[in-house]
């Protein structure tokens, strides 16, 4: 039988371990890299979602509400009669406003409420501090280990039960004696005694009075922040309400089908190629998770069990100094290192192929729209995404067809124009006319002009103190 000596499995054993320490370093970085990649992702996306924003709604009146409405098929919010909805709440507002403007509480706030010279502040500070003799008088008695017994067996009273010649009779007159020292010119328990219920009616009654003040600060105090939260909300009320609307319309778009939606703005070039840019870049942003959760995943998973099938090998060796059998010792140097670098190739070729991509008009090609195959050609297998998973379930005879991204005025072209779109990957000229690119910016830039304008000429939103 064959033997491997202790020191060349120990060493074997390092020569592993700084094989696996180079792949957890590489996941490291590879998770570094993915979290910035991402937050450059949103904020790109957090930008598309404005742009589209504004371009789907340029104005909060009842014709722009309705023209946006039928063409993301939000059939029901015409309906809603938002301006109308945005009048009446200005009206509740201002009435509101002008409710807290006549309570005592709200208009007098200076005189009642001012740190230094407010009447329930100075008040309130007044009974705090001739609360604290009586306090210090309850606080010097509780201390004691022994007072709540003397003040239970009514010691120095008739009710005093405590034989003299019992340990605890002398214990309790000693106590008694420690607690009269604590108080000058009191000679006796029983004055001691008096001065504790005083000093538990004054506090008592001062902690009613401080409780008062306080719940009256407090009430003034939530009128203030009321008061101050629905004047911002009047000052600006159209904004809000253009914006809350926008963003309801966005989230329609974005959560229904991205092949239905690209069709119904089909009439709308700009606007749906700024629709199919955040639809992507959200979908982007999720596939790139699920890349990298199950590649980098399936690694670090590997690696800890590595680990440990390591450490058994060199516990085992170290405590018992013994060669190994070269049958047990085979599979120890086997050099793992070319397969993790092809999970690596694997990895930055579906990774790469999602990041790199940013040719969001591709999307007006393809009758079922599913990001992934259109990211990556559909090369990969993307089915441990959710997202794709799902796409699959719902349409289980989808088939995708790569020629499906060429633009359909030349899907039939001959031959000698074949090597224009040869590489879908690349920035072909029929991908995305820069009339579209100009349009969308335009339609965006336009939107904001004109929220600039309805707010320069909007003059509701006056003062309504």
């Amino acid at each position: 039988m064959s033997w491997v000596r202790a020191e060349s499995v120990l060493q074997t054993v390092a020569a592993q371990r700084q094989v696996l320490e180079h792949e957890h370093a590489r996941i490291t970085q590879a998770m570094e890299y993915h979290g910035a990649e991402r937050k450059k992702l949103e904020t790109e996306r957090a930008q598309a979602l404005f742009d589209l924003e504004q371009a789907v709604l340029p104005r909060l009146d009842a014709s722009s509400i309705a023209a946006a409405a039928q063409k993301v098929g939000l059939v029901g919010l015409p309906g809603e009669n938002i301006p109308a909805q945005l009048e009446a709440r200005r009206r509740w507002l201002a009435s509101r406003l002008q409710a807290i403007n006549a309570d005592p509480r709200y208009a007098n706030r200076e005189l009642l409420r001012h740190p230094r010279t407010g009447s329930l502040m100075t008040a309130l500070a007044e009974a705090q501090e001739l609360r604290k003799p009586g306090a210090e008088v309850l606080r010097t008695c509780l201390e004691h280990p022994r007072f709540e017994r003397l003040m239970e067996i009514g010691f120095g009273t008739e009710a005093q039960k405590s034989p003299w010649w019992r340990y605890s009779y002398w214990q309790d007159r000693s106590a008694a004696k420690e607690l009269v020292a604590q108080f000058p010119g009191k000679t006796t328990f029983a004055e001691v005694r008096e001065e504790v219920r005083v000093a538990g009616e004054t506090t008592a009654t001062y902690d009613a009075e401080i409780a008062r003040l306080r719940g009256e600060i407090a009430a003034g105090e939530a009128l203030d922040r009321e008061y101050a939260a629905l004047y911002d909300e009047y000052q600006n009320l159209d904004a809000r309400g253009l914006d809350h609307t926008r963003k309801r319309i966005v989230q329609h778009m974005l959560t229904s089908e991205a092949s239905l939606m690209s069709q119904r703005l089909s009439s709308s070039s700009a606007l749906r190629l700024l629709f199919l840019r955040a639809s992507g870049l959200g979908s982007k942003i999720g596939y790139l998770d699920g890349i990298q959760r199950q590649n980098l995943g399936e690694m670090q998973k590997d690696l800890p069990a590595q680990q440990q099938k390591l450490d058994t090998v060199e516990k085992r060796t170290r405590r018992r100094g013994a060669p190994m059998r070269i049958a047990r010792y085979k599979n120890l140097p086997e050099d793992r290192r070319p397969r993790y670098e092809k999970r690596w190739q694997r990895f930055g070729k579906v990774y790469t192929s999602v990041h790199s991509f940013d040719r969001w008009d591709r999307g007006r090609w393809v009758e079922d729209l599913l990001w992934w195959d259109i990211m990556t050609r559909g090369r990969y297998d993307g089915s441990y995404i959710h997202e794709v998973h799902e796409f699959h379930r719902v349409h289980p005879e989808y088939h995708f067809d790569p020629s499906m991204l060429k633009n359909p005025g030349h899907a039939h072209a001959s031959d000698d124009a074949s090597g224009d779109t040869s590489d879908l990957g690349s920035d072909v000229s029929n991908d995305l006319s820069s009339r579209d690119e100009e349009n969308a910016a335009a339609l965006a830039a336009e939107a904001d002009s004109s929220d600039a304008s309805a707010l320069e000429t909007d003059t509701r939103g006056t003062d309504a103190s």
